[in-house]
Protein backbone atom coordinates (compact mmCIF):
# COMPACT_ATOMS: atom_id res chain seq x y z
CA UNK A 1 0.00 0.00 0.00
CA UNK A 2 1.46 3.34 -1.04
CA UNK A 3 1.02 6.55 0.89
CA UNK A 4 2.08 9.96 -0.30
CA UNK A 5 4.04 12.14 2.09
CA UNK A 6 2.07 15.04 3.53
CA UNK A 7 3.00 18.64 2.71
CA UNK A 8 5.69 20.08 4.97
CA UNK A 9 4.55 21.66 8.19
CA UNK A 10 4.99 25.43 8.00
CA UNK A 11 4.58 26.28 11.68
CA UNK A 12 7.58 24.60 13.27
CA UNK A 13 9.73 25.90 16.08
CA UNK A 14 11.98 23.08 17.13
CA UNK A 15 14.60 22.52 19.87
CA UNK A 16 17.10 20.16 18.29
CA UNK A 17 19.36 17.84 20.33
CA UNK A 18 22.87 16.87 19.28
CA UNK A 19 23.21 15.09 15.98
CA UNK A 20 24.77 11.82 14.97
CA UNK A 21 26.09 12.46 11.49
CA UNK A 22 27.39 11.03 8.26
CA UNK A 23 28.57 12.93 5.23
CA UNK A 24 30.56 11.71 2.25
CA UNK A 25 31.28 12.83 -1.29
CA UNK A 26 28.67 12.00 -3.91
CA UNK A 27 29.44 9.94 -6.97
CA UNK A 28 28.01 7.20 -9.12
CA UNK A 29 29.53 3.75 -9.20
CA UNK A 30 29.14 0.46 -10.99
CA UNK A 31 26.09 -1.71 -10.51
CA UNK A 32 26.14 -4.67 -8.17
CA UNK A 33 23.77 -7.36 -6.96
CA UNK A 34 24.00 -9.71 -3.99
CA UNK A 35 22.79 -13.18 -3.12
CA UNK A 36 21.40 -12.07 0.25
CA UNK A 37 18.35 -10.46 -1.24
CA UNK A 38 16.17 -8.21 0.84
CA UNK A 39 12.43 -8.17 0.28
CA UNK A 40 11.34 -5.68 -2.33
CA UNK A 41 9.55 -3.20 -0.10
CA UNK A 42 8.32 0.15 -1.42
CA UNK A 43 6.22 1.62 1.36
CA UNK A 44 6.19 5.31 2.05
CA UNK A 45 5.31 5.92 5.66
CA UNK A 46 3.26 8.79 6.97
CA UNK A 47 1.68 9.54 10.29
CA UNK A 48 0.34 12.85 11.51
CA UNK A 49 2.37 14.03 14.46
CA UNK A 50 1.86 16.47 17.26
CA UNK A 51 4.71 18.78 16.29
CA UNK A 52 4.23 20.77 19.48
CA UNK A 53 6.07 17.96 21.28
CA UNK A 54 9.31 19.24 19.76
CA UNK A 55 10.31 22.88 19.65
CA UNK A 56 13.02 24.37 17.49
CA UNK A 57 14.24 27.81 18.39
CA UNK A 58 14.63 30.27 15.54
CA UNK A 59 16.40 32.78 17.80
CA UNK A 60 19.68 33.95 16.24
CA UNK A 61 22.84 32.63 17.90
CA UNK A 62 24.21 35.22 20.31
CA UNK A 63 27.82 36.34 20.35
CA UNK A 64 28.51 34.23 23.45
CA UNK A 65 27.65 31.11 21.47
CA UNK A 66 29.86 31.87 18.49
CA UNK A 67 32.93 29.79 17.63
CA UNK A 68 36.52 30.91 17.59
CA UNK A 69 39.01 29.65 15.02
CA UNK A 70 41.71 27.67 16.83
CA UNK A 71 43.94 26.59 13.95
CA UNK A 72 44.15 25.74 10.28
CA UNK A 73 45.64 22.26 9.85
CA UNK A 74 47.58 21.76 6.62
CA UNK A 75 49.38 18.71 5.32
CA UNK A 76 47.08 17.04 2.82
CA UNK A 77 47.46 17.08 -0.94
CA UNK A 78 44.05 17.63 -2.50
CA UNK A 79 40.68 17.90 -0.83
CA UNK A 80 40.04 16.43 2.63
CA UNK A 81 37.48 13.65 2.22
CA UNK A 82 36.63 12.69 5.82
CA UNK A 83 37.31 13.30 9.51
CA UNK A 84 36.98 11.25 12.68
CA UNK A 85 37.69 11.57 16.40
CA UNK A 86 39.69 8.83 18.11
CA UNK A 87 40.34 9.51 21.77
CA UNK A 88 42.86 12.36 21.99
CA UNK A 89 43.37 12.36 18.21
CA UNK A 90 41.69 13.93 15.21
CA UNK A 91 42.03 11.82 12.04
CA UNK A 92 41.83 13.34 8.56
CA UNK A 93 42.06 11.71 5.13
CA UNK A 94 42.28 13.02 1.60
CA UNK A 95 42.70 11.88 -1.99
CA UNK A 96 45.93 10.12 -1.11
CA UNK A 97 46.09 6.94 0.93
CA UNK A 98 47.69 8.60 3.99
CA UNK A 99 45.65 9.46 7.07
CA UNK A 100 47.07 12.31 9.16
CA UNK A 101 46.79 12.10 12.96
CA UNK A 102 46.50 15.41 14.84
CA UNK A 103 46.94 15.45 18.60
CA UNK A 104 44.68 17.50 20.84
CA UNK A 105 44.73 20.01 22.42
CA UNK A 106 47.68 21.65 20.64
CA UNK A 107 46.56 20.23 17.23
CA UNK A 108 50.07 19.32 16.17
CA UNK A 109 50.68 16.60 13.57
CA UNK A 110 51.39 13.42 15.52
CA UNK A 111 51.89 10.79 12.80
CA UNK A 112 50.58 9.39 9.52
CA UNK A 113 49.34 5.94 8.56
CA UNK A 114 47.72 4.31 5.57
CA UNK A 115 47.76 1.51 3.03
CA UNK A 116 45.97 0.49 -0.13
CA UNK A 117 45.14 1.93 -3.54
CA UNK A 118 43.05 5.02 -4.09
CA UNK A 119 41.73 7.61 -1.69
CA UNK A 120 40.23 7.07 1.75
CA UNK A 121 36.49 7.71 1.58
CA UNK A 122 35.38 7.25 5.22
CA UNK A 123 36.81 6.97 8.74
CA UNK A 124 35.25 5.76 11.97
CA UNK A 125 36.58 4.61 15.35
CA UNK A 126 35.17 2.05 17.79
CA UNK A 127 36.99 1.25 21.02
CA UNK A 128 40.67 0.75 20.25
CA UNK A 129 40.02 0.18 16.53
CA UNK A 130 39.88 2.55 13.57
CA UNK A 131 38.08 1.50 10.38
CA UNK A 132 38.97 3.10 7.05
CA UNK A 133 36.96 2.71 3.84
CA UNK A 134 38.79 2.95 0.55
CA UNK A 135 38.31 3.54 -3.14
CA UNK A 136 39.74 0.05 -3.74
CA UNK A 137 36.53 -1.46 -2.22
CA UNK A 138 38.22 -2.60 1.00
CA UNK A 139 37.78 -1.76 4.66
CA UNK A 140 40.98 -1.71 6.70
CA UNK A 141 41.11 -2.22 10.45
CA UNK A 142 43.76 -0.48 12.56
CA UNK A 143 44.54 -1.16 16.20
CA UNK A 144 45.34 1.90 18.30
CA UNK A 145 47.94 1.43 21.03
CA UNK A 146 49.99 4.16 22.73
CA UNK A 147 52.26 1.48 24.21
CA UNK A 148 53.51 0.55 20.73
CA UNK A 149 55.92 2.53 18.58
CA UNK A 150 53.50 1.95 15.71
CA UNK A 151 50.44 3.60 17.32
CA UNK A 152 48.12 2.77 14.40
CA UNK A 153 48.83 -0.80 13.32
CA UNK A 154 47.02 -2.58 10.48
CA UNK A 155 45.46 -5.77 11.89
CA UNK A 156 42.96 -6.86 9.22
CA UNK A 157 41.24 -6.10 5.92
CA UNK A 158 37.56 -6.71 5.18
CA UNK A 159 36.49 -9.06 3.81
CA UNK A 160 38.88 -11.13 5.91
CA UNK A 161 40.97 -14.00 4.58
CA UNK A 162 38.92 -16.37 6.76
CA UNK A 163 35.71 -15.10 5.20
CA UNK A 164 37.13 -15.62 1.71
CA UNK A 165 38.31 -19.15 2.45
CA UNK A 166 34.92 -20.11 3.84
CA UNK A 167 33.04 -18.99 0.73
CA UNK A 168 35.17 -18.99 -2.43
CA UNK A 169 34.65 -22.71 -3.26
CA UNK A 170 30.85 -22.50 -3.39
CA UNK A 171 29.39 -21.10 -6.62
CA UNK A 172 26.19 -19.94 -4.90
CA UNK A 173 28.28 -17.38 -2.98
CA UNK A 174 29.10 -15.52 -6.20
CA UNK A 175 26.91 -12.74 -7.61
CA UNK A 176 26.89 -10.95 -10.94
CA UNK A 177 28.31 -7.45 -10.54
CA UNK A 178 28.94 -6.42 -14.13
CA UNK A 179 28.58 -8.12 -17.47
CA UNK A 180 30.67 -11.30 -17.44
CA UNK A 181 32.08 -10.46 -14.02
CA UNK A 182 31.27 -12.09 -10.70
CA UNK A 183 32.31 -11.48 -7.10
CA UNK A 184 31.66 -13.07 -3.75
CA UNK A 185 28.64 -11.47 -2.09
CA UNK A 186 30.83 -10.40 0.83
CA UNK A 187 32.83 -8.09 -1.47
CA UNK A 188 31.93 -4.55 -2.47
CA UNK A 189 32.18 -4.01 -6.22
CA UNK A 190 32.97 -0.28 -6.10
CA UNK A 191 34.29 2.41 -3.77
CA UNK A 192 33.11 2.21 -0.16
CA UNK A 193 31.77 5.68 0.56
CA UNK A 194 30.60 5.56 4.18
CA UNK A 195 30.75 3.64 7.46
CA UNK A 196 28.72 3.43 10.67
CA UNK A 197 29.12 1.43 13.89
CA UNK A 198 26.25 0.45 16.19
CA UNK A 199 25.33 -2.36 18.59
CA UNK A 200 28.38 -4.51 17.82
CA UNK A 201 27.97 -4.18 14.04
CA UNK A 202 29.81 -2.28 11.31
CA UNK A 203 27.81 -0.97 8.34
CA UNK A 204 29.40 -0.09 5.00
CA UNK A 205 27.73 1.72 2.11
CA UNK A 206 29.14 1.71 -1.40
CA UNK A 207 28.78 3.22 -4.83
CA UNK A 208 27.83 -0.35 -5.86
CA UNK A 209 24.39 0.43 -4.27
CA UNK A 210 24.74 -2.17 -1.52
CA UNK A 211 24.77 -1.96 2.26
CA UNK A 212 26.86 -4.61 4.02
CA UNK A 213 26.75 -5.62 7.68
CA UNK A 214 29.85 -6.88 9.51
CA UNK A 215 30.22 -8.31 13.01
CA UNK A 216 32.54 -6.18 15.10
CA UNK A 217 33.90 -9.07 17.19
CA UNK A 218 35.39 -11.13 14.33
CA UNK A 219 34.80 -8.90 11.23
CA UNK A 220 32.64 -11.53 9.53
CA UNK A 221 30.26 -10.27 6.84
CA UNK A 222 26.74 -11.16 7.94
CA UNK A 223 24.51 -9.48 5.36
CA UNK A 224 24.58 -7.82 1.98
CA UNK A 225 21.53 -5.73 1.13
CA UNK A 226 20.49 -4.37 -2.26
CA UNK A 227 19.73 -1.06 -0.64
CA UNK A 228 19.36 1.56 -3.38
CA UNK A 229 19.02 2.21 -7.10
CA UNK A 230 22.13 4.39 -7.18
CA UNK A 231 25.31 5.03 -5.18
CA UNK A 232 25.07 5.16 -1.38
CA UNK A 233 26.61 8.40 -0.12
CA UNK A 234 25.94 8.47 3.63
CA UNK A 235 25.18 6.25 6.62
CA UNK A 236 24.20 6.97 10.21
CA UNK A 237 22.93 4.68 12.99
CA UNK A 238 20.72 5.72 15.89
CA UNK A 239 18.39 3.90 18.29
CA UNK A 240 18.63 0.59 16.45
CA UNK A 241 17.86 2.13 13.05
CA UNK A 242 20.41 2.58 10.25
CA UNK A 243 19.73 5.32 7.70
CA UNK A 244 21.30 5.26 4.22
CA UNK A 245 21.25 8.25 1.86
CA UNK A 246 21.70 7.77 -1.85
CA UNK A 247 22.13 9.40 -5.22
CA UNK A 248 18.69 7.93 -6.04
CA UNK A 249 17.19 10.75 -3.94
CA UNK A 250 16.02 8.56 -1.06
CA UNK A 251 16.93 7.93 2.55
CA UNK A 252 16.08 4.41 3.65
CA UNK A 253 15.67 3.23 7.23
CA UNK A 254 16.82 -0.30 8.12
CA UNK A 255 16.25 -2.20 11.35
CA UNK A 256 16.10 -5.64 12.95
CA UNK A 257 13.00 -7.21 14.48
CA UNK A 258 15.04 -9.35 16.88
CA UNK A 259 18.59 -9.85 18.09
CA UNK A 260 19.39 -12.60 15.59
CA UNK A 261 17.18 -11.43 12.74
CA UNK A 262 18.29 -9.93 9.44
CA UNK A 263 17.89 -6.25 8.64
CA UNK A 264 14.75 -5.25 6.79
CA UNK A 265 13.45 -2.04 5.29
CA UNK A 266 11.47 0.04 7.81
CA UNK A 267 10.73 3.10 5.72
CA UNK A 268 11.61 5.26 2.72
CA UNK A 269 12.08 8.98 3.27
CA UNK A 270 11.62 11.12 0.17
CA UNK A 271 11.59 14.87 -0.36
CA UNK A 272 12.74 16.74 -3.43
CA UNK A 273 12.61 15.05 -6.83
CA UNK A 274 15.53 14.41 -9.19
CA UNK A 275 18.29 15.06 -6.67
CA UNK A 276 21.07 13.13 -4.96
CA UNK A 277 20.99 12.90 -1.16
CA UNK A 278 24.65 13.24 -0.23
CA UNK A 279 24.50 13.05 3.57
CA UNK A 280 22.22 12.12 6.46
CA UNK A 281 22.13 13.07 10.14
CA UNK A 282 19.77 12.09 12.95
CA UNK A 283 19.18 13.47 16.43
CA UNK A 284 20.20 11.41 19.46
CA UNK A 285 16.58 10.49 20.23
CA UNK A 286 16.01 9.41 16.62
CA UNK A 287 13.01 11.67 16.13
CA UNK A 288 14.46 14.05 13.54
CA UNK A 289 16.23 12.95 10.36
CA UNK A 290 17.87 15.40 7.95
CA UNK A 291 19.24 14.83 4.47
CA UNK A 292 21.54 17.12 2.48
CA UNK A 293 20.66 17.33 -1.20
CA UNK A 294 22.57 18.10 -4.37
CA UNK A 295 20.13 20.98 -5.00
CA UNK A 296 21.55 22.91 -2.03
CA UNK A 297 18.64 22.20 0.34
CA UNK A 298 18.40 20.31 3.63
CA UNK A 299 15.25 18.20 3.95
CA UNK A 300 13.85 17.03 7.30
CA UNK A 301 11.56 14.26 8.49
CA UNK A 302 9.90 13.70 11.87
CA UNK A 303 9.54 10.16 13.24
CA UNK A 304 6.82 8.88 15.54
CA UNK A 305 7.68 7.64 19.03
CA UNK A 306 8.12 4.05 17.80
CA UNK A 307 10.56 5.15 15.08
CA UNK A 308 8.69 3.22 12.40
CA UNK A 309 6.95 6.08 10.58
CA UNK A 310 8.38 9.34 9.20
CA UNK A 311 6.73 12.55 8.06
CA UNK A 312 8.28 15.25 5.88
CA UNK A 313 8.23 18.47 7.91
CA UNK A 314 10.74 20.82 6.27
CA UNK A 315 12.04 21.22 2.76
Amino acid sequence: MFHSISPPVQDSTFSSPLLCSSSTPSSSGGSSSDSDESPEISFRYEERQDLNLIKVSRTPISGSQSYKLLAVLSGHVGSVSCLALCGEFILSASQGRDIIVWQQPDLRQFTKFGQGDGSVKALISAGNKVFTAHQDSRIRVWKVSRSSENVFRLVDTLPTRKDYLGKFMKQSNYVQTRRQHKRLWIEHADSISCLAVSNGLIYSGSWDKTLKVWRLSDFKCLESIKAHDDAINGLVASNGIVYSSSADGKIKAWGKNGKNSMHSLKGILEGHKDISLNSVVVTDDGRLVYGGGSDGFVVGWLANKDLNSWRLFVR
